[in-house]
């Protein structure tokens, strides 16, 4: 790194008191003896500070074109239909979070947008995420969709599918649930009632949904 000359790919007004890309990376590679070892285990040491700049940099502008990207293609538009929500909430033996309800609202109106919903929601266990999820999914369901839901593991996908059937049944949703449990005739039950729709709502992981062969909607 000596005298080699690093471009800045930067704007400067957002490094201002930071150190420059060529000093970061000369420090990172060849740190000199007096350097605070404590300052680098933790992370905190400038150089350090100013290549976090950077990836943090790097990390925003590819989702941003990612998001550019995804909203050229086209989604169906689902109307604010709020006839099946309110069941569900009436049933409910609790009111949802001031969260819960800013949250479903936000997603609601991505909803009704032409463009693919593109969407992360965040919390602790146990915060109120699957009723979230719930309350999109009849969003669609009323529509005439059908809905897919992947959980990362079987057990969760198995929790899950026993939570929306709990909550649908009084509606007359339908729940279907894929997991690599299912053999011979009970396989062939469950792939026939979400290929014909009946099943509304479809719960599994990856790996079932990969092996599915067809979802109706």
């Amino acid at each position: 790194m000596d005298g080699a000359a690093v471009d800045e790919l930067l704007p400067s007004g957002l490094y201002n008191q930071q150190m420059t890309l060529s000093q970061a990376l000369h420090i990172i590679h060849r740190p000199p003896p007096n350097i605070n070892l404590d300052d680098f285990d933790e992370g905190k040491h400038p150089a350090q500070q100013r290549l976090i700049i950077e990836e943090l940099m790097a990390q925003n502008l590819s989702m941003l074109a990612v998001r550019s990207k995804g909203q050229q293609d086209a989604a169906i538009a689902l109307d604010p239909v709020q006839t099946l929500k309110q069941k569900l909430l009436e049933q409910l033996p609790f009111s949802p979070t001031g969260a819960q309800a800013r949250v479903v609202q936000e997603i609601e109106t991505d909803l009704q947008k032409p463009i693919p919903m593109m969407r992360l929601v965040q919390g602790d266990v146990g915060s109120g995420k699957t009723l979230v999820a719930a309350l999109a999914a009849v969003r669609a369901i009323e529509h005439g969709y059908q809905v897919a839901m992947m959980a990362p593991t079987e057990l969760l996908a198995e929790q899950h599918a026993i939570n929306f059937a709990g909550w649908f049944e009084s509606m007359g949703i339908q729940v279907g649930w894929l997991s690599g449990k299912q053999k011979g005739k009970a396989k062939e039950a469950e792939l026939a009632r979400i290929a014909s729709g009946e099943a509304q709502m479809v719960v599994g992981t990856m790996r079932c949904f990969r092996n599915l062969l067809s979802l109706k909607t």
